[in-house]
């Protein structure tokens, strides 16, 4: 694939920080997110990562063929859901978010 070809993907690197105690809680919802995401048409790269020093915090790496297939994915229902259930945890397992968003450029 020459740079032409993925001048229009979206990466994403999104690491995750668990409010502590919910560690696993957070791991479950995570995990809940890969197998239908990988399913997308638009989706080329879905991993998830766990700091092997640190086990409430995660990492996706993600590839999407482009905007509109990103903007597809959180209208998705498993990411839907994602949201869903932690506005109804008490506390949200989710403690931190922070979300990089990258091109190829070489």
């Amino acid at each position: 694939m020459n740079m032409k070809d993925n001048a229009t993907n979206v990466i994403l690197n999104v690491v995750m920080k668990a409010v502590p105690g919910h560690e696993e809680e957070l791991f479950g919802l995570l995990q809940a997110l890969v197998e239908p995401t990988r399913a997308e048409p638009g989706c080329m790269i879905y991993e998830l990562h766990r700091d092997p020093e640190d086990a409430g915090r995660f990492m996706f790496y993600e590839r999407f063929v482009n905007q509109a297939a990103l903007d597809t994915h959180v209208a998705m229902p498993q990411f839907v859901n994602f949201g869903a259930v932690r506005a109804a945890s008490k506390p949200d397992p989710l403690e931190s978010v922070a979300v990089g968003k990258w091109r190829a450029v070489a």
